[in-house]
């Protein structure tokens, strides 16, 4: 261990998260030690935030309805992907089920004549 450092072999990089919980962005590195991280002065004059605070109710109503298209179209893809493989089953499932009746003739010679496909045989 020289040069008066640590060097880890895994986890050297950093990522950036949002305030929602979702990763914005990841990079790695070889050799990455430290990150210096400070919030930025203001980035709003005194009137800018005023004005900001003045329309509030206002951005969150725009904010509120593209939140709510986005999670309106998360559903709907959602949705069609469930949709498509219940199809898939269902298509499937009628497969195997003319399979099983092209070769029900075989099945009831193999078993000397008795269906056993039939529940109330089953006796």
């Amino acid at each position: 261990m020289g040069g008066g450092h640590f060097k880890f072999a895994m986890d050297n990089g950093y990522i950036l998260w949002s305030f929602q919980g979702r990763q914005l962005h990841q990079e790695s590195f070889e050799n990455f030690y430290q990150l210096a991280w400070r919030p930025r002065e203001k980035l709003l004059t005194r009137s800018e935030t005023a004005n900001v605070l003045k329309n509030l109710k206002k951005y969150e109503k725009q904010f509120d309805a593209a939140d709510k298209e986005r999670k309106r179209a998360e559903y709907l893809e959602k949705t069609t992907e469930k949709r498509a493989l219940r199809s898939r089953f269902r298509e499937r499932m009628a497969e195997l089920r003319e399979f099983k009746l092209r070769q029900k003739a075989a099945r009831d010679e193999l078993n000397g004549g008795d269906d056993f496909d039939d529940e109330n045989n089953n006796i």
